[in-house]
């Protein structure tokens, strides 16, 4: 049976705990920047469509916009995956 408290290779469970708490820190650290950033951008903002116009609060344009980068990354990381290389090719 294992021990415990038998390190992994080099890595001892106090780095583990470590580890895990700056995380931790830092996405608490994050969250507050992110909360900080929205409350403090809730002004109207006038955005041009090509044929519309419309008002919505600055966080709304940002957070859109920050989806629609990240959902245009992800698409583009899963069509550079599948696609084969040339080497798998010959």
């Amino acid at each position: 049976m294992s021990d415990p408290m038998s390190t992994d290779g080099d890595r001892r469970p106090e780095s583990r705990d470590r580890r895990r708490d700056a995380r931790l820190v830092a996405t608490g650290v994050v969250a507050v920047l992110l909360v900080w950033f929205a409350l403090s951008n809730l002004q109207d903002v006038q955005i041009h469509f090509w044929v519309h116009t419309t008002r919505a609060p600055l966080v709304v344009v940002v957070a859109i916009a920050v989806g629609l980068g990240a959902g245009v990354i992800l698409l583009v990381s899963r069509f550079i995956r599948r696609r084969p290389s040339h080497e798998e090719a010959e």
